[in-house]
């Protein structure tokens, strides 16, 4: 990204408070009487030189405030995901354990595959297959303290739940806050643009610390028929909670 030339637009502004305030800067004045049409011509075109100078260094400071408001949208939605992340991975570590934990008390089928009982009575597999009771070892037997195959298709949902949050939190980073990082560090965005940018940064930071996924927008591939190369789609996200 082009940086502001500091020096330069320093003498901008020290050129500027010398010409309001009558001090020469090194440009030709003609001090005639304020009658004369040929001084009051030059008047105005210094009139009109000050102020397309006032309104340059104000587009300048203008511009560069709202890259400042788009860095720091930047830091606050990558410090908010990997917030999300670490949270998530260390929840995905704990649901793991607990299901391993289900695991390890299920009753055994000989080929050490776990089975359990459903409310409804009936001995199932991890899959949830109901099993034919002529196909079970006469010798199984269900401990009364087993879990129940409800408990750990839970625990399983929960689990899966976790790792495909995981994979939408993943993709914040390389969907939305990547490119806008380039975006951004490109540096040849309008100013709408570099709004829009960090309006939607907000919003993700807004939608992850009330623990939301947000919506991702992807651009929309092109054909021979679409007339609009702009287009969007919204993919929105649904998880099951994980509270």
């Amino acid at each position: 990204m082009e940086r502001w030339d500091d020096q330069k637009r320093q003498q901008d502004i020290d050129d500027l408070n010398n010409e309001m305030a009558g001090r020469d800067v090194g440009r030709q004045h003609r001090f005639l009487h304020d009658r004369d049409p040929q001084y009051i011509e030059e008047r105005k075109r210094e009139d009109k030189h000050r102020h397309d100078m006032l309104m340059q260094l104000m587009r300048d400071a203008e511009y560069a405030a709202a890259y400042q408001r788009a860095w720091e949208a930047l830091d606050n939605a990558q410090d908010a995901l990997s917030e999300a992340l670490l949270e998530n991975a260390e929840q995905t570590e704990r649901l793991a354990e607990a299901l391993d934990a289900i695991t390890d008390q299920a009753a055994r089928l000989p080929d050490g595959s776990p089975v359990f009982r459903a409310a409804d009575g009936s001995l199932r597999d991890a899959d949830g297959n109901r099993l034919r009771s002529d196909a079970l070892p006469a010798s199984l037997t269900i401990p009364e303290d087993a879990p129940s195959y409800e408990e750990y298709a839970s625990a399983r949902d929960a689990l899966h739940g976790a790792r495909m949050r995981g994979q939408e939190l993943s993709r914040i980073q390389t969907e939305v806050i990547d490119p806008a990082r380039d975006r951004v560090e490109a540096g040849d965005m309008t100013p709408d643009e570099i709004d829009a940018i960090t309006n939607r940064l907000d919003d993700v930071t807004d939608a992850l610390k009330q623990g939301r996924i947000p919506e991702i927008e992807v651009e929309a591939p092109t054909s021979a028929s679409s007339s609009d190369h702009n287009a969007a789609i919204v993919a929105p996200v649904t998880l099951p909670s994980l509270d």
